[in-house]
This record gives C-alpha cells, structure tokens and sequence, in this order.
C-alpha cells in the first residue's frame, strides 16, 4: 500500500501536532495547514489523498472551504472529513456542500483512521 497523504487544516496547534505524530507514526504523510488562505496553492503542491478540514477557522470557516473546493474541478473529488469540538454544528450542512464524514473534538485516533479508512474505501488498518 502507497504512503496516504493527509492535509490537515486547523488553527488549533497543538491539535494538528498531535494528530500529525499518531498519524505518522501509522505510515501517513502528514501536511499541515494552520492559514487557510493559501490552500489552494497547498493542494496543487501536494495533492493529498484526504483533507480533515476544521469547521472553525480564522477569517473564514470550513463549511466555506468545503464549498469552494467541491465547486473546483480540480478538488472536487478529493474526499473531505470535517472536525469540530461545537456538537451544535449541524452536521447535515456538511454532508450537504460535499463533506464525506464528520468528527467531533476530542479525536480518538484510533477510531478516525477507521473514518479515514471507510471514505478512502480500502483497509488501513
């Protein structure tokens, strides 16, 4: 199995070090994204396999980005997982602009690569 590749884009530090560590050491290559507002030259540098995409963000939120990246012809078949620690987000808006699963704060690891695993459709794990 190729290396997958996961873009993360989080303002939240700590967050996305951590998740980059677990996922790392799992065999994933990791990018992090704590601005958003270059992601589109991000996704043409790497081209990633994935996006975990926080739902809050700085200057903007992810339901925004999910939208502009599922309108793009280049990304738009890039599968996208939402995060978020707010259990008051609706997540039937995600699943609505293009989102392929949703996730709440705190991750257990172990269960999101399972998340991963079924929207990437092959056995990670």
């Amino acid at each position: 199995m190729l290396q997958k590749k996961i873009l993360v884009v989080d303002d939240d530090v700590a967050f996305i070090d951590s998740i980059e560590m677990f996922f790392s050491s799992e065999g994933f290559s990791v990018v992090k994204l704590i601005n958003p507002d270059n992601i589109f030259d991000v996704l043409e540098r790497e081209i990633p396999d994935l996006i975990l995409l926080d739902v809050y963000l700085p200057k903007t939120n992810g339901f925004e980005i999910l939208k502009n990246l599922k309108s793009h012809y280049m990304f738009s078949s890039i599968p996208v997982i939402m995060i978020t620690a707010d259990v008051t987000v609706h997540i039937d808006k995600a699943f609505s602009q293009g989102a392929d699963d949703c996730i709440f704060k705190p991750v257990d690891p172990q269960a999101l690569i399972k998340r991963i695993s079924k929207v990437l459709h092959e056995k990670i794990i």
